[in-house]
């Protein structure tokens, strides 16, 4: 079991969810077999309101929620916790020949489930490991689809403005070439200089212009703003 132990994640905190006092008290020493030094507390809760306050009031890593509940089934409250807690692992508790309800269940979020009449401690102990470990797979795969949203967002908007540079610098190029034709037929040295003025200043956004096409990837850092970069309030700048 140690091994096991060391192996698997187990939660800090759990928390359990039936109206049967005597079943929450069996539960909980089973939990104290499982580990004494794992899991550090374990909150009990009669009804899935009751459950939703204590969700409220402490960080809670793990779920075991009984089906038949007063005051709304098992899905109803597993839907109401997910929404509230959704990094909560949620298992649910059904009875025999529930296999209706386990489905349903799973279908609706919970990451395991547990038959009320035939919980041991090392059915209880793989129902938790293999909540947590589902879900922190869940998170790594919406990590990782943010991910692929970011980097489509990212692809979009360089070539969108690569696109945009490539339009803008061929009437950049035209002026350029007007202007130099200009200067070219111009006697007076004032107003050789003030197109040579112009010139260099389109020179200037030709430049960028290229620079923005070479583009591979973006950022946005904070820009004067005396709050922490991590204050959403912080203005934000394009870095290009």
């Amino acid at each position: 079991m140690s091994e096991a132990l060391e192996s698997h994640h187990i939660p800090k905190s759990l928390l359990v969810v039936d109206d049967n006092e005597l079943f929450r008290r069996s539960i909980g020493k089973l939990l104290q077999l499982i580990s004494r030094n794992g899991i550090r507390d374990v909150y009990e809760a009669s009804t899935g309101q009751e459950a939703m306050e204590r969700l409220t009031r402490n960080s809670i890593d793990c779920v075991l929620l009984d089906f038949q509940m007063p005051g709304g089934d098992g899905l109803h409250w597993l839907k109401k916790i997910i929404q509230q807690s959704p990094g909560t692992a949620v298992i649910m508790i059904t009875g025999e020949g529930d296999e209706a309800v386990a489905v349903e269940a799973m279908k609706a979020g919970a990451m395991d489930y547990l038959v009320k009449e035939s919980i041991r401690e090392s059915e209880l102990l793989r129902a938790i490991i293999n909540a947590m470990e589902r879900l922190q797979m869940k998170r790594a795969l919406e990590y990782q689809r943010e991910q692929l949203l970011q980097a489509e967002r990212q692809r979009a908007m360089i070539t969108s403005v690569a696109t945009a540079c490539h339009h803008l610098g061929q009437p950049a190029m035209v002026i350029m070439a007007y202007l130099q034709m200009m200067q070219m037929k111009e006697s007076s040295p004032d107003m050789k200089d003030m197109i040579q003025n112009c010139l260099n200043a389109s020179q200037g956004i030709a430049d960028i212009l290229h620079r923005l096409q070479g583009i591979s990837e973006y950022r946005t850092i904070p820009y004067l703003s005396s709050a922490s970069s991590n204050d959403p309030r912080a203005l934000q700048i394009l870095d290009i």
